[in-house]
């Protein structure tokens, strides 16, 4: 099943990123994504030939600028993510690992790619861009850095009756807020507990409730992660 260790591992800037810019200006993680696409492209090249010349030459044709599709894992966070931007037009920046970067502007739609019973669910985000990629030598300033959970969270917990469950959390950095909160207060509830850095979630009636986990710290992007909860 899906984790944030997966999450952490594919956030980290220790090399390609997918970055998108939010509203203080500044570029964080869009998602976590398993590949950063294409950028680029090579002009096509027209044929000339002039009469009389036996040879003939080429001159250079319109640049493309083709659509960028980045495949990324399919569950319940990174598709939150995708449904509140989708249709609309932002600016990204691809990031490589010396913080060197591509620039670009586009629109966001995504799909659900077909999987095998029993694999990793994926997805596929397509991003049509309005304008050229722009190289950019150092984009340091440009990133913020983001706050991700690194300890296992299991996307679905499920409880009997009005019993609880309790989730140890860790985060990076390790000073991180954390805040919890559930949708459906008559269903479950959820504590956090900074002393022992873990959330319990305690059954309160039969149904479903989604229990979010927010980690917030100074300069930082937040990252979210989310549990269903089911109580029988």
């Amino acid at each position: 099943m899906f984790n944030s260790i997966e999450d952490r591992a594919l956030s980290e800037h220790r090399g390609s990123a997918l970055l998108m810019k939010k509203s203080n200006g500044l570029y964080s993680i869009l998602l976590p994504v398993t590949g950063t696409g294409e950028n680029g492209s090579t002009p096509a090249q027209l044929e000339k030939t002039a009469i009389g010349n036996p040879q003939a030459t080429s001159v250079e044709g319109r640049s493309e600028n083709p659509q960028k599709t980045l495949p990324f894992f399919a569950h319940r966070d990174n598709i939150n993510i995708l449904e509140a931007i989708k249709g609309e037009t932002h600016d990204f920046i691809r990031l490589l690992p010396d913080f060197t970067g591509v620039k670009f502007s586009g629109t966001v739609t995504y799909m659900l790619q077909n999987t095998d019973v029993g694999a990793l669910e994926q997805g596929q985000i397509t991003i049509t861009p309005n304008s050229s990629d722009e190289y950019i030598e150092n984009c340091y300033d440009l990133v913020e850095d983001t706050v991700v959970f690194t300890s296992s969270i299991d996307e679905v917990v499920t409880i009997d009756g009005t019993g609880t469950s309790t989730i140890s959390l860790s985060t990076n950095p390790a000073d991180a807020t954390i805040t919890a909160s559930s949708d459906t207060t008559g269903v479950a509830t959820v504590s956090y507990t900074s002393s022992t850095n873990s959330v319990t979630i305690t059954g309160v009636a039969s149904g479903s409730a989604i229990v979010t986990l927010t980690a917030t710290k100074t300069g930082y992007a937040s990252f979210k992660r989310t549990i269903l909860v089911i109580v029988k």
